[in-house]
């Protein structure tokens, strides 16, 4: 593994968005194109880069990064939230047990396969990755107390076998304390106070390098809840990294920055530029105070056919090969031919937005 060390303390390196390389890749991407665009850091997926394409393949290819060419930083998601959805969708799928989440395959569920905190942690420094995330039992949306209290309890046990099989790795595979891997410890709890207080105070007698955002960040109306995360933030010491799991749009992260979370990941941005919809700044971004600005961005929708004649670039504030190259005009043609170059020169908007949003934020004010 060739790990790269964040120094926790260098706040100059913060905050760092990650966008979504699920199977080692970003869809429609090269890691160049991602690099040209300044984004330093990606999310792969621990328990889908295991299905496919394999850990032999990959071992074959000395890590994730080598796999994909990719010099910046990797973190990898444990898998645990994938396998939630899975059962969440669809029960015959697995469950969730003190041992491991356990899934089936077969009509007659005659194949079981127990995915364990240690397991996962093994998976994770086959892939090479530089930042670690611990499984965890993900707080289901609609969890009663006796649910909330059993995710708390699973993931600080979880948190306990993860650090335990972390650093026997550490140490199995020489690793100095300067060089070797970060890890993550997600805090559960959904929105009982005390409850998260108490995963929060036990992850920390454990100690972890970051501390992530868990659970489900929307209220009962679907509202963001920044209420609790601003909560959440305050649990955990200005001297350790606060990763905002899953977050998010461009004012959830803005507004979490200032906060005190520092590492950010989300599907969002590639995941919009496929569906036509784009990011840009309403002026300058380096002169957006972010403190007192609430209407800095806005959307632009390539589905609408106003934008058929209209030759201005993307965004008149940002120098991606996009904006650089091609207008408005032609990239609303290439998505009525559903030619796939739409998706790769919005993908490359899309992120350019995010890296910009990154810098700004970083000279902003209230940089922590």
């Amino acid at each position: 593994m060739n790990a790269v060390k964040i120094n926790m303390l260098d706040q100059t390196l913060f905050p760092l968005f990650l966008p979504d390389a699920t199977y080692g890749v970003v869809r429609s991407l090269s890691s160049q194109d991602i690099h040209k665009v300044g984004i330093k850091a990606l999310m792969v997926n621990t328990y889908h880069l295991f299905q496919k394409p394999g850990l032999e393949l990959i071992k074959q290819a000395n890590g994730i990064k080598k796999f994909m060419n990719w010099s910046g930083v990797v973190a990898s998601d444990s898998g645990g939230f994938q396998l939630f959805s899975l059962i969440n969708k669809n029960p015959d799928f697995g469950k969730v047990t003190d041992e491991g989440i356990v899934s089936y395959t077969g009509k007659k569920k005659q194949t079981k396969q127990v995915f364990t905190p240690e397991e996962s942690i093994r998976v994770q420094f086959a892939l090479g990755s530089d930042i670690m995330i611990c499984l965890d039992d993900f707080t289901p949306p609609n969890a009663n107390r006796k649910r909330i209290e059993e995710s708390v309890e699973r993931t600080v046990h979880w948190a306990e076998r993860s650090k335990a099989e972390f650093t026997h790795l550490v140490q199995k595979n020489n690793f100095s304390e300067e060089n070797r891997p970060l890890l993550i410890a997600p805090i559960q709890g959904h929105r009982n106070w005390k409850l998260r207080e108490k995963c929060a105070q036990k992850l920390m007698e454990i100690e972890f390098d970051i501390y992530g955002l868990g659970g489900w960040p929307f209220d009962d109306q679907n509202n963001f809840d920044y209420e609790t995360v601003e909560r959440n933030s305050k649990l955990t010491p200005d001297d350790k990294l606060r990763f905002g799991l899953g977050i998010g749009n461009p004012e959830n992260i803005s507004r979490l920055y200032q906060m005190g979370y520092n590492l950010f990941d989300c599907v969002l941005p590639t995941r919009d530029a496929r569906h036509k919809r784009l990011y840009i700044f309403k002026q300058p971004p380096q002169e957006i105070d972010f403190s007192k600005d609430k209407d800095w961005y806005q959307y632009l929708y390539f589905e609408r056919g106003s934008l058929a004649n209209d030759y201005q670039p993307i965004s008149k504030y940002c120098d991606c090969p996009t904006c650089k190259n091609h207008s408005r005009a032609y990239l609303h043609h290439l998505f009525q031919i559903n030619d796939t170059t739409a998706l790769r020169l919005a993908s490359l908007h899309n992120l350019r937005f995010y890296a910009q949003l990154m810098e700004s934020l970083k000279k902003n004010k209230f940089a922590n």
